[in-house]
C-alpha cells in the first residue's frame, strides 16, 4: 500500500462517534476509500453503482448467517445448557439463501401473504395504536414505535397465547436477533441473545403442536400452503420462516418509525407539508423517508469468482459488506442526499435492497408507513423533544435505530 492510500479513510466501525450517527465516516469512505479490506478480512464496497450491481449479479451468493452461528455454538454454549437456536432459527430466512431454497421459500412465503388483507390489518392496527398508546404527558417514542409492528405481526399470527402481548418482551427478542448478526459480539451477549431466540422458537413451536388455531392463522396457512406445495419445508424451518416475518414486521420498522419521528420533532415544516400533502406526495415522501433511515445498514454477499474494482483485486470466495447506507447517501445518485427532500423526483434507493433478494416485507413496510404518517403528523404537532433527555442510539452496526426518544406534550 503506497503512502497514498495509507491516508484513505479506514472504515473503523464501532466507535463511539461512529455509533452516534455513522454517516460523517461513511461519507468519508464513500469519497476516499469506496472499496476497502476491513480488520477481520471482510471487503466493504460503499458507492451505489457498486453495491447495487453486486445485488443484482448472480455472480454473488449470500452469506450462510445459519452455518456461521452453527459453527460458532459448540464452543460459545459448551456447558451452559442452551442449544443453538440462532442457528435454528435463521435456518430459512430469506436472505440468506440461494438458488432453489431461496425460490421455495420466497414463493411460500409470497403465497402466504397474499391470502391476508393486508390494507385492513394495517388500519385496524393503527386504529388501536393511536388510540392506546398516545396518551402520555411525557413519552418514549421508540416504545411506542415498537408496538405497531407487534401489533401487525399479532394480527397475522392469531395466536393470543403465550406472551405476545408483552409488547417490551417482543421489542427485546427482535433486538436481540438483529444483534446476534453484528461483527463485535461478545460470548455472554451471544449467549443471551440464544436464549431469547430459544423462546421465541420454543413458543411458535407449542403453536405448531395446536390443533385450535383457526384456518386464518399464520400457522394454519404456512402448513396450508406448504402441502399444496408437496412439503417442502419441515416444521422447523417453517418456524424460521415465521421468525424471518417476526423479525422483518419488527425490527426495521421499528428504526424506520423512530428515526422518521425523531426527524417530524425537529423540523415543523415536515409536519406541515404531510398535513397537506396529497396521496401521491405522500408516496413520494415515503420513499424519501425509507432511503434517509436505512434501519439496515449492511448487507453481505460471497464472490463466486475474482472481483476487480477500481483496480482493487477482491479474491473470489470472500465476504463482501455492502453498505446499503452510504450508498443511499452517495452524492453521484441523490442530490443533497444528507437532507430529507420530500418531493425528491428520482429515488431509486436500496432499503429494501435490490434483484433477487429484495426484501419481501417491502410491500407490507410501504402500506404501514403510507397510512400513519397524516394522522401521525396531527399527533406529533402536539409534542417536542424533551430537552433534558439525551436521544439514545442502539450500539449497532448492521441496523441502525433510536434506544431512547423522550417527547412531551405540549397541547
Amino acid at each position: 500500500m503506497d503512502s497514498q492510500k495509507g491516508e484513505m479513510t479506514k472504515w473503523s466501525p464501532g466507535t463511539p462517534s461512529y455509533l452516534q450517527d455513522p454517516y460523517p465516516h461513511l461519507n468519508e469512505c464513500l469519497l476516499n476509500n469506496p472499496v476497502q479490506k476491513g480488520i477481520f478480512n471482510e471487503w466493504v464496497v460503499f458507492r451505489y453503482n457498486d453495491v447495487k450491481h453486486i445485488l443484482r449479479s448472480d455472480d454473488f451468493i449470500t452469506a450462510d448467517l445459519s452455518g456461521f452461528f452453527e459453527n460458532k455454538e459448540p464452543v460459545i454454549l459448551k456447558n451452559t445448557g442452551q442449544c443453538p437456536f440462532l442457528s435454528k432459527s435463521t435456518k430459512k430466512w430469506l436472505m440468506y439463501l440461494d438458488d432453489d431454497q431461496h425460490q421455495l421459500a420466497h414463493n411460500l412465503l409470497e403465497k402466504v401473504l397474499d391470502t391476508f388483507p393486508l390494507n385492513a390489518i394495517v388500519d385496524a392496527s393503527l386504529e388501536v395504536w393511536f388510540n392506546d398508546f398516545f396518551n402520555q404527558e411525557k413519552t418514549d417514542f421508540s416504545d411506542i414505535a415498537s408496538v405497531l409492528p407487534s401489533l401487525i405481526f399479532s394480527a397475522l399470527y392469531q395466536v393470543e397465547s403465550g406472551d405476545w402481548s408483552d409488547y417490551e418482551k417482543l421489542k427485546k427478542v427482535s433486538h436481540s436477533l438483529a444483534n446476534s448478526q453484528d461483527i463485535f459480539v461478545s460470548i455472554k451477549k451471544y449467549q443471551e441473545y440464544n436464549a431469547d431466540a430459544k423462546w421465541l422458537f420454543d413458543t411458535i413451536r407449542l403453536d405448531f403442536a395446536r390443533e385450535d388455531l383457526p384456518d386464518t392463522a399464520l400457522i394454519s396457512r404456512l402448513k396450508s400452503v406448504n402441502r399444496e406445495m408437496n412439503t417442502p419445508f419441515t416444521d422447523d424451518e417453517l418456524i424460521s420462516i415465521v421468525i424471518i416475518l417476526f423479525f422483518a414486521a419488527n425490527e426495521t420498522t421499528v428504526d424506520t418509525l423512530t428515526i422518521c419521528i425523531y426527524e417530524f420533532l425537529k423540523d415543523d415544516a415536515l409536519l406541515e407539508y404531510i398535513l397537506n400533502a396529497d396521496t401521491k406526495q405522500i408516496n413520494i415522501l415515503a420513499e424519501e423517508l425509507f432511503r434517509f433511515a436505512t434501519p439496515q445498514q449492511y448487507t453481505i454477499r460471497i464472490n463466486k469468482y475474482p472481483l476487480e474494482i477500481d483496480g482493487i483485486l477482491i479474491p473470489a470466495n470472500s465476504r463482501i459488506f455492502l453498505c446499503l447506507s452510504s450508498a443511499n447517501r452517495d452524492p453521484a445518485v441523490f442530490e443533497n442526499p444528507q437532507t430529507i427532500i420530500p418531493n425528491r423526483s428520482r429515488n431509486p434507493h436500496l432499503s429494501f435492497g435490490n434483484g433477487l433478494h429484495s426484501c419481501m416485507g417491502a410491500k407490507l413496510a410501504r402500506i404501514e408507513l403510507r397510512s400513519l404518517l397524516y394522522p401521525l403528523a396531527k399527533i406529533l404537532k402536539n409534542y417536542r423533544l424533551d430537552e433534558e433527555s439525551k436521544v439514545e442510539w442502539y450500539q449497532s452496526i448492521f441496523m441502525r435505530g433510536i434506544k431512547t426518544l423522550n417527547a412531551i406534550r405540549i397541547k
